[in-house]
């Protein structure tokens, strides 16, 4: 049976992950107007490809025809990207999308010392989330020597090995030349995805959200606003009565927006059902302009007989990263909540060293019970990954 797995790329500045991304998919994740000016990933960038399995040995292929023996293969796995900006300024937007990942290549490249900053940070991040699934693409082995690139391998091995992966596999690649690509897919296609069909609950994750239609539409040819995101749970099919969470802002308090599945498309083709690990566009019914510039953004969808809490106020255990911060954290202290795909500021209520509660002021956060969030402290007038835990209320 075809799976649809996520996996985000993820990894410092500069290190390789955009032509890495191109190298698997054919495809630029820089579309928006300034991240080609600037050339880096400032929003969540999307591509696909596909993984076929070889009907003889076994070996994993981007084609139908074996990379390693040239016999036929079979489709086994279609492949949705996440090329998550590796600025630390841009650090909470690679948050964003990492609930939906099914697993993770760590760009690391050989001309710095490992780790940098954002390694460092991503590879926190991808443990806290609980991605077990991940794989090191050791980039820019063209530009060291020998010896340099021997030091960096051992580098990242300690690095991997300190931060909870031992056995996380490090290929050296040169994406430019499709050299060791095929050996990155062969670790890419090993990794386990356990089946999510069956969960009941559909809980659908909103990064992006696009009015599609073009200046001087006829009336009678507009569509809805298009949500864009990946499921977390559970599964949305065409006309599907959905609602989204939090909505609209409207005097003085939020309302759900309800509409329908009107019709979904991933990168691959037209869904009639979508469960977790593909990566979505849904377009609804909804006036077009509520969706324009990613304003739904941070939405939770769930089908229309599903409701979440979304409250101003919220309670969570919660575990620091150790070593990071001078000071616990602080009553009154203005912190920055990931859950899902939401960001909202919070201010500490309260703070008992193994869980916290925090007032969202204006904003309303859609969650159930258990969620994980993730939560970031300012050093240097930028948010930093400062620990995690989940909601109990």
């Amino acid at each position: 049976m075809v799976k649809d797995i996520t996996i985000d790329i993820v990894g410092n500045f500069a290190d390789g992950k955009t032509t890495l991304v191109k190298a698997l998919t054919s495809e630029s994740t820089l579309r928006h107007s300034e991240e080609k000016k600037r050339g880096i990933t400032i929003r969540l960038g999307y591509a696909h490809f596909l993984i076929y399995k070889c009907d003889s040995c076994g070996a994993f292929s981007r084609y139908e025809k074996c990379e390693v023996c040239n016999s036929k293969a079979s489709l086994y796995y279609r492949v949705s990207i996440i090329d998550s900006p590796g600025h630390k300024t841009l650090m909470t937007i690679m948050l964003s999308g990492a609930t939906l990942v099914d697993g993770a290549v760590l760009v690391i490249a050989a001309n710095q010392k490992c780790p940098q900053p954002q390694t460092q940070e991503h590879i926190e991040a991808l443990r806290i989330i609980g991605v077990k699934n991940i794989v090191v693409a050791q980039t820019k082995i063209d530009v060291v020597g020998k010896e340099r690139a021997k030091e960096s391998y051992n580098e990242i091995k300690g690095f991997m090995s300190k931060n909870g992966y031992p056995d996380a596999n490090i290929i050296p690649v040169f994406a430019a030349q499709n050299v060791n690509l095929t050996q990155l897919i062969q670790e890419i296609g090993k990794f386990d995805i356990p089946d999510s069909s069956n969960e009941e609950r559909a809980e659908m994750v909103v990064v992006r959200s696009f009015d599609i239609n073009r200046p001087g539409a006829d009336i009678s040819e507009l569509k809805g606003g298009v949500l864009g995101g990946g499921l977390k749970s559970g599964s949305l099919t065409v006309n599907d009565d959905i609602t989204v969470y939090p909505g609209v802002y409207v005097k003085n308090s939020w309302k759900p927006l309800k509409t329908k599945v009107v019709s979904m498309q991933s990168e691959f083709e037209a869904e009639k059902t979508a469960h977790r690990g593909l990566m979505i566009g849904v377009e609804t019914d909804l006036d077009p302009s509520l969706a324009r510039r990613d304003n739904l953004a941070g939405s939770l969808i769930v089908k229309s007989d599903t409701v979440p809490l979304f409250k101003n106020r919220i309670a969570m255990k919660y575990e620091a990263i150790q070593n990071k911060f001078e000071k616990p954290l602080q009553k009154n202290e203005t912190v920055l909540l990931n859950v899902l795909s939401s960001k909202v500021l919070g201010t500490v209520v309260s703070y008992s060293g193994s869980g916290v509660v925090l007032n969202l002021g204006n904003s309303a956060l859609p969650y159930f019970i258990g969620e994980r969030a993730i939560l970031s402290r300012k050093i240097n007038n930028v948010w930093t990954l400062a620990g995690s835990g989940n909601i109990y209320e």
